[in-house]
């Protein structure tokens, strides 16, 4: 079985990338500091044991010289350390200076080296913490003396030492950690930048730009995305004057058509079949008529170019006017303190998406059942219902592309272009809109809006 693929972000993944080196870097640090410690502890106290083990053995030696000394009086006459254990042995058999055992075992793997003369100095785990083991030979009393040195402070010192690197280690990481998300703060501030302006522009705002920079690896970044937004100005500008021009072009003969049918639908000489015709080609003329106008709104509306500046409206008095365009009436609406909401928007395109929300409830859906406002905290929702047979679940998206129909709705009615001009305006003042079941029946289409920044704040 795959394991799902968790996509790590680029802030996330610098300061884990900070943060697992100082990791490794207060890791080998810790370490190194730690064993050339340990090794210069460990031969201190070896040094240490030796002296020591010399000392005591020169006076075991010349009172085990004397005549009629006892060994265990010797090992008693002398002050030994906290903590260690003096051995001598002698004539096959062995005196402790303490009843515990552990002394003597620890002193068993080195007794041939110091039976064969040698001096030895090494470290046993027969006790608890490890000792240091110092022996060495008599042969002018025929005995071999040891001492047996328990390393408890070095022990405890190493302990607070491995206690205090990985303290460190931690305290290192973390700040690794905290150094990478400031620097991620500082690498990814001009894609932060780049972000906002280009939420700005998508909104319609053709004259954000990002502002001049003094640093020279993201000059060329800052040009060639300001080139880009002035590229993109031009070429809208120049799309809404083709759509303007075209209206102009296509507007005159189209009245001439629509003004000579007129005439010809008048006229009282016209055979059946004539008449028939003309009535024909004066239906076809308004639809194109309908499409034409359809596409040239869709082009403004693409081209963010608006008839009038935003204004901050109550939501309520914008559904009123969409309804009184539509011959309805107002009571329709059903909205209590929610109507109140203050929403900036520009009004003619506001009440014209609204009025084709109303108009395509009556046309398909059904009929107009109400239209409700609900307050969504920063949003305010505006609810058009019908009562019609709803949209499939699978055609909800697909009815706001342009020249889509859902099944249910009437063939060479429109032009296919009402929810997408819907769309494209309600997304040119910062909203959204969809398309869901309704409450009882039939389907409900909801506008999203921001509520004015001003109230907001």
């Amino acid at each position: 079985m795959n394991r799902p693929h968790v996509d790590v972000g680029l802030r996330t993944s610098v300061v884990v990338a900070f943060a697992v080196g100082a990791l490794v870097l207060s890791t080998a640090l810790a370490l190194g500091t730690y064993f050339s410690a340990r090794h210069y502890l460990v031969e201190q106290r070896e040094r240490t044991a030796l002296r020591q083990a010399y000392t005591d053995a020169a006076l075991v030696r010349d009172n085990l010289l004397t005549s009629g000394a006892q060994v265990s009086e010797v090992l008693g006459a002398i002050a030994q350390p906290v903590g260690t254990t003096l051995v001598v042995e002698r004539g096959g058999r062995r005196y402790s200076s303490s009843l515990d055992p552990e002394g003597e075992d620890a002193i068993g793997p080195f007794r041939e080296a110091v039976l064969d003369g040698s001096v030895v100095v090494g470290w046993s785990d027969a006790t608890t913490p490890h000792s240091v083991v110092v022996g060495v030979p008599l042969a002018e009393a025929d005995a071999s003396y040891y001492e047996v040195a328990v390393a408890g402070e070095l022990d405890a010192t190493l302990t607070t030492l491995q206690v205090a690197l990985a303290i460190c280690a931690a305290l290192t990481t973390i700040g690794g950690a905290l150094l990478g998300r400031a620097a991620s703060r500082r690498v990814l501030a001009p894609l932060d930048q780049v972000t906002t302006v280009a939420v700005r522009v998508s909104a319609g705002d053709l004259d954000a730009r990002l502002p001049p920079t003094s640093d020279p690896d993201l000059a060329a970044l800052v040009g060639a995305f300001n080139h880009m937004v002035e590229a993109l100005r031009e070429r809208i500008e120049h799309d809404a004057r083709f759509a303007a021009d075209v209206s102009h072009e296509l507007r005159t003969p189209v009245t001439t058509l629509t003004t000579s049918l007129s005439l010809l639908q008048s006229s009282q000489g016209l055979p059946p079949a004539s008449r028939e015709a003309v009535d024909l080609m004066a239906a076809e003329l308004d639809r194109f008529t309908r499409a034409l106008r359809d596409l040239l709104l869709l082009g403004r509306l693409d081209a963010a170019v608006a008839d009038s500046d935003p204004v901050t409206i109550e939501i309520g008095d914008a559904v009123t006017q969409a309804l009184r365009a539509c011959g309805k009436e107002p009571g329709l609406l059903v909205a209590g303190e929610a109507s109140r909401t203050p929403v900036r928007v520009v009004r003619p395109t506001l009440v014209g998406a609204l009025a084709n929300l109303i108009a395509n409830a009556d046309m398909h859906g059904g009929g107009l059942t109400g239209v409700r406002v609900v307050g969504r905290g920063r949003f305010v929702d505006v609810l058009v219902e019908d009562q019609g047979p709803g949209v499939a679940e699978a055609d909800r998206e697909r009815v706001f592309e342009r020249f889509a129909r859902a099944g249910g709705r009437k063939p060479g009615s429109g032009s296919g272009l009402g929810l997408s001009i819907v769309e494209r305006g309600i997304r040119n003042q910062g909203g959204s809109v969809w398309c869901m079941s309704g409450r009882d029946v039939g389907a409900c289409f909801v506008v999203r809006l921001p509520v004015a920044q001003e109230v907001v704040a």
